[in-house]
């Protein structure tokens, strides 16, 4: 009996330090990774000073948007979310399926597009 308490040990060891570097591994690629867009405000910026950072124009990012994603806009906000200043479009498509859409306040450039539709539905469950 003694001595099969070191063997275990020695067992159990040898399978965490192979499995844990496998299993970190994993939900490093889960984990998404934010995109990065042009502009990046500094600390904590009031709401009703974004738009004087925003280098193109609600019409064109609305454009972006519909352009990515075709459909009616729900609602619309220019936001500072992880880091970056972006015009966030929630767009209703054909299929009646919500469809977040991020737009660079800064370029034009689509940073993401997310179905809200699942995501809403699976809060609810």
């Amino acid at each position: 009996m003694n001595k099969i308490i070191p063997i275990v040990s020695v067992m159990c060891c040898l399978v965490a330090t192979i499995a844990l570097p496998a299993v970190a591994k994993g939900k490093a690629a889960e984990t998404k990774a934010a995109p990065q867009g042009s502009i990046r405000p500094a600390g904590k910026v009031k709401p009703a000073d974004l738009p004087a950072l925003a280098k193109i124009s609600f019409e064109s990012a609305l454009k972006a948007a519909l352009t990515a994603v075709p459909g009616h806009v729900i609602k619309a906000e220019l936001e500072v979310e992880d880091g970056n200043l972006m015009y966030s479009f929630e767009i209703v498509g054909a299929d009646k399926a919500i469809t977040e859409v991020e737009i660079d306040a800064g370029d034009g450039k689509v940073l993401g597009t997310e179905n809200e539709s699942k995501e809403k539905r699976s809060e609810k469950d």
